[in-house]
């Protein structure tokens, strides 16, 4: 238990001070072919009901404009959707024009019931994952329903939004825009010919570690969507869900974990923080020697959301580059 507590705190300093070294936004890469879309629905009431994740069923205003989500705001906005606020944990510094009039939510984990209260909603959204519980809580407010937060499948993600809100049109829209974008992206990734080459992603928590792979984005881009091989006892660290997440890694045993290419996934920008780049182990990776290391914002990867998707697929193509020497 201590040592858990120490990590958090550790994490938590880290953000709160200067980032850990990483302290200045960064630039987000913006598609301008991403589709202009407006919200067509009515103004009048239009009552809908369907049958959530957990069983209910919810009756809501399909035409609300008195919305807050909780978590996924990044697909709903794309609609052309205004909200009223969004969650905690999204920076919209280069999507402000999505989020106009919205307010970022000060609480996360958990909500807090009274924040939410106080924007006077009639349709709350929140992440798939969201207990029953707390759901009905919510649901004292108005109507609750979760999105699919969760799925990887943008035609599913988009089309079940269309449904709520009765815009189907838009929805294909931005599936077509997905479907498209992955299949240029991942053809720009393909011509770079990775071959058998392996990948290590390191990071920093209080400590030299590896991502781990469930919740963040990235993987699913390089690792199912791309197939990018990994050395056995990467993959096995990064799956491995009985140790605490971020477990660091010994000085000394850095380079055992080490790639043919590899990725520093920073927070709260792309910079690798000196608390990395002054240890002894990291400087004898032989990426680090040869000046190969790709650097990607994690935070950028934390959520999947369709608008997000230009600036993580540029991110991980430009970190290959580099990686690469291309």
């Amino acid at each position: 238990m201590k040592k858990i507590i120490t990590l958090i705190m550790t994490f938590i300093l880290c953000l709160t001070i200067t980032g850990c070294g990483n302290s200045q936004k960064q630039d987000v890469q913006i598609d301008d072919n991403f589709p202009v879309l407006e919200d067509t629905r009515g103004t009048e009431e239009k009552l809908n009901s369907i049958l959530i994740s957990n069983g209910d069923t919810v009756t809501y205003n399909m035409n609300t404009r008195k919305i807050v989500c909780i978590f996924g705001s990044q697909d709903v906005v794309a609609f052309g959707i205004k909200i009223l606020a969004y969650e905690n944990s999204t920076d919209i510094t280069g999507y402000e024009k999505y989020y106009e009039g919205a307010r970022q939510l000060e609480n996360a984990s958990p909500y807090s019931y009274e924040e939410v209260f106080s924007y006077h909603p009639e349709l709350i959204l929140v992440n798939e994952r969201m207990s029953s519980d707390n759901i009905k809580n919510l649901s004292k407010i108005c109507p609750t329903i979760p999105l699919l937060t969760d799925s990887t499948d943008f035609n599913n993600r988009l089309k079940y939004i269309g449904k709520l809100f009765g815009l189907e049109e838009s929805a294909q829209k931005l599936i077509d825009y997905e479907t498209n974008l992955k299949s240029e992206m991942m053809t720009a990734l393909t011509d770079l010919k990775l071959g058998n080459k392996t990948l290590t992603i390191y990071t920093y928590m209080g400590g030299i570690s590896l991502v781990p792979e469930r919740g963040f984005f990235m993987n699913t881009i390089l690792f199912d969507y791309l197939g990018v091989n990994r050395l056995d006892n990467v993959k096995e660290f990064m799956q491995n869900e009985s140790q605490l997440a971020y477990e660091p890694i010994a000085d000394s045993n850095l380079i055992d974990y080490e790639g043919d290419l590899v990725f520093f996934a920073a927070t709260g920008g792309k910079t690798i923080s000196t608390f990395v780049t002054e240890k002894p182990g990291w400087k004898r990776l032989k990426s680090v020697r040869q000046n190969r290391v790709g650097v990607i914002n994690m935070d950028t990867f934390a959520q999947k959301g369709v608008i997000l998707l230009f600036d993580q697929y540029s991110q991980i193509l430009d970190a290959f580059k580099v990686a690469l020497k291309a």
